[in-house]
């Protein structure tokens, strides 16, 4: 079977967890003996990573030059100056027509928008199965001033496809009460990680002093859920030890004025890594004394939750973080706090070592990726009967 799938950004040099998802559902996918195209239409302003190949179908910056100007979103307003990206369209639409796919799979509504007239008219793909995934229930977690506009949008998609994944069993059901009664039912395929080789032979140290890891993208909750759980200054800490953020959220944080507040102090307690490289983020979850979660809020499943659940070390985490992996509550080394004060606790407890782990693969090998999105590599060969 063929399957193409599109996406707004780049899945060569995976980073945020779009991207990861995006890349492992390739992969899984092509794995399991499918053919599969991924077609990228992005703005390479955001995604430097991309590589050649993916920059082909890279939005034109007098597109994104639009949106600016007239104070537009990139995702919810992305027809808007579409005129711009002309070319960049016709050669994804190419691409498409050359490998003739059976299956179309759209990550986040924002493309098919652009794509769904060319589609429909397209001889040959007017027929191809349509297939709609997302992290989260976009019109639930948008700002609510533009929920009404992205409940239209997503709603729309979620009717028309053949076949819809979620991440979380409440998001399926927010996905199934927008399709008719007759419609197949959302297949639930997990947010997940790949299994790292904790045998391996240990990278080098990046860091002097044991640390407390913490990742996240620049989306807002993230930086939020940061400054409830850790506050201003990590005071909590024990002497010779630190915070060390990786991903988009440090931006964020660094810009904040409550971190300027307390900047020479924070620069002792907290280092700010940025996007790391995969072989860096290794090294760093390898030699880290506990990785935190302090995730307050937001939809669908976290897979920063499974990377931590698979690395067998002691896991801090606020309970949202645990949606989706409520299954390992209690079991060895997972630490769940329902107040940030519980997690301050649990962290500086976590880093003087009297909070350990006994964790085994075993118990986690649930949470890799080919486990977690078997349900969806098999969906899509039902959905073209």
């Amino acid at each position: 079977m063929k399957i193409a799938f599109l996406s707004q950004y780049p899945i060569s040099t995976p980073l945020h967890g779009g991207q990861r998802r995006m890349s492992a559902i390739v992969e899984v996918t092509r794995s399991a003996g499918h053919e599969v195209l991924h077609v990228p239409l992005f703005f390479a302003q955001y995604f430097p990573e991309g590589n050649a190949l993916e920059r082909e179908t890279a939005f034109d910056a007098a597109h994104l030059k639009h949106l600016t100007e007239h104070q537009l979103r990139e995702d919810l307003d992305i027809v808007e100056g579409a005129q711009h990206s002309a070319a960049a369209l016709e050669r994804a639409v190419q691409k498409l027509r050359n490998f003739a796919p059976d299956v179309i799979h759209f990550e986040q509504p924002w493309l098919y928008r652009l794509l769904e007239t060319v589609i429909d008219s397209d001889p040959g793909l007017a027929k191809t199965q349509l297939v709609y995934g997302s992290q989260n229930v976009e019109s639930q977690l948008i700002d609510p001033a533009f929920a009404s506009r992205t409940a239209e949008i997503e709603g729309h998609l979620v009717r028309k496809a053949d076949l819809v994944v979620a991440v979380s069993t409440a998001d399926a059901a927010a996905f199934d009460a927008m399709r008719p009664d007759t419609a197949r039912p959302t297949v639930l395929a997990p947010n997940g990680c790949w299994a790292p080789d904790v045998d391996a032979p240990q990278m080098s140290n990046l860091l002097t002093q044991d640390y407390a890891l913490v990742a996240g993208s620049a989306h807002p909750p993230n930086a939020e859920g940061y400054w409830d759980c850790v506050g201003t200054l990590p005071g909590f800490l024990p002497p010779r030890s630190q915070i060390v953020i990786v991903g988009g959220m440090n931006n964020l944080l660094g810009a904040d004025r409550r971190y300027q507040f307390f900047r020479l102090l924070n620069s002792n307690l907290v280092t700010h890594m940025g996007q790391v490289p995969e072989e860096k983020l290794t090294a760093l979850l390898q030699h880290a004394k506990v990785i935190a979660l302090p995730i307050t809020e937001g939809g669908g499943t976290n897979l920063k939750t499974a990377e931590a659940l698979m690395w067998l070390k002691p896991v801090v985490a606020m309970r949202p973080a645990m949606r989706g992996y409520e299954a390992m509550e209690g079991v060895s080394g997972v630490y769940i706090a329902d107040t940030p004060r519980a997690f301050r606790r649990l962290m500086r407890d976590a880093m003087t070592g009297a909070l350990t782990s006994a964790r085994t693969a075993q118990e986690v090998a649930r949470y890799a990726w080919p486990a977690q999105l078997a349900p969806l590599v098999a969906a899509y060969q039902t959905a073209t009967v």
